[in-house]
């Protein structure tokens, strides 16, 4: 008879004479399969320690890979030793922007150009126009950067800059990184942070009882006529964001008979617009400034002052001036590429949500709750370049609602 292990043969005699096999001539050849078996345990072990070291040699490669890009990319931006960026007005954003940055980069001292988005953007074209290009990045809000710059090809694809494998990862981002990208190619502006645009209605506690008002349907009530303060909605602002929030949510005749019916007061004075929120002179606010209110708020006034969380219009977002976008020709490229990949790192989005905006990076805390999206939940961006379109809309809305 004949078996064995692992389908090798040994042979056994079978002796009439026994009940089994003659224990002299058993396992005739079992020390040859056993010899067979730790020879190919050996060359399994042999295998897979050369899978591992194939592997590890592969993602050390790669880490070198972009080490040395990451080395030589800084070396070449402290020799530049400058950064001028295009970016938004306020202190909280200067401290952020400059100051988080020189700290992690001493050697590379950084410019900020503050303002808002449209004098900005009118003052770059004017100097590109007469052939000076002296500004390296642009941070702010993606529409009036994407309908500005684009255009005139005034951006360079930003993702050739990421180096950092770290800002690239989807699971460092909520909805994944790609999800940030503000123009419709995908490629030219992202947007790294902003808050749930459910806070489009502020109202001041003291003079509305919650139940009140609990969704923008309820501005409609004639007693809230003549008490309604709004930052205009015809210019690029909250103001207009707010109102395009609502008839994205509740559709455009609801948005003709708020700005029609309810006889809106109509600033382009932030500061004032919370003033007399604080005073009680108009008891509810759209297109309320948040950093502004904060000011009054940490000097006590305005305590009683909060958002009306809408659900129905807390599925959107709006990125603020949480977006970045790469010049082309810039006069510093190296450090733009070192500054890009610091802002979006874990470190830089620490120092960017000291500016009360929220980030994106799931792994940074945000700084207000309340109004940070949720990981694995799909949101909109309603300054994203998709949205200009409906944004123009509502703005000649507006024109003809609010003469």
């Amino acid at each position: 008879m004949i078996g064995g292990q692992l389908g090798l043969p040994y042979f056994y005699f079978y002796d009439a004479n026994a009940h089994g096999p003659s224990r002299a001539l058993q396992n005739v050849d079992l020390r040859t399969a056993r010899h067979y078996n730790r020879v190919v345990a050996r060359f399994f072990l042999l295998v897979a320690s050369l899978a591992v070291a194939l592997v590890s040699t592969a993602e050390v490669r790669a880490q070198s890979g972009w080490q040395k890009e990451w080395e030589a990319t800084l070396a070449a931006a402290e020799r530049e030793g400058q950064i001028d960026i295009a970016g938004p007005p306020g202190d909280s954003f200067r401290k952020a922007i400059v100051d988080g940055f020189t700290k992690a980069y001493p050697k590379i001292k950084a410019e900020l150009f503050g303002g808002s988005g449209g004098n900005k953007v009118a003052r770059i074209l004017r100097e590109r126009q007469a052939g000076v290009f002296g500004w390296d990045l642009y941070i702010s809000g993606p529409t009036s950067a994407l309908a500005g710059f684009k255009p005139v090809g005034a951006f360079e694809p930003l993702k050739p800059a990421l180096i950092l494998p770290e800002v690239k990862e989807d699971k460092n981002w909520v909805g994944g990184f790609d999800s940030g990208w503000a123009d419709i190619e995908k490629k030219l502006f992202y947007v790294f942070g902003g808050t749930l645009a459910g806070d489009n209605i502020y109202a001041n506690r003291d003079l509305v009882s919650a139940d009140q008002i609990k969704s923008a349907r309820d501005l409609l009530e004639p007693r809230w006529r003549g008490k309604i303060v709004i930052q205009d909605p015809r210019i690029e602002g909250k103001g207009l964001t707010d109102i395009l929030v609502m008839s994205l949510a509740y559709g455009e005749d609801f948005v003709r008979r708020l700005l029609s019916e309810q006889k809106l007061t109509v600033t382009h004075d932030r500061r004032q617009l919370v003033e007399w929120m604080v005073r009680g002179q108009y008891p509810i606010a759209i297109g309320l400034n948040e950093y502004v209110l904060v000011l009054f708020q940490g000097k006590g006034a305005g305590q009683n002052i909060g958002a009306v969380v809408d659900p129905k219009t807390a599925v959107y977002w709006a990125s603020g001036s949480s977006g970045i976008g790469l010049f082309n020709r810039a006069p510093h490229p190296n450090a733009a590429k070192i500054y890009i990949n610091w802002l979006l790192s874990r470190h830089g989005q620490i120092e960017w949500v000291k500016t009360l905006t929220n980030s994106r990076r799931v792994d940074v805390p945000p700084s207000e709750p309340k109004s940070a999206m949720k990981p694995g939940r799909v949101y909109h961006n309603v300054q994203a370049e998709d949205m200009i379109p409906q944004r123009r809309r509502i703005q000649q809305l507006a024109e003809e609602q609010l003469r």
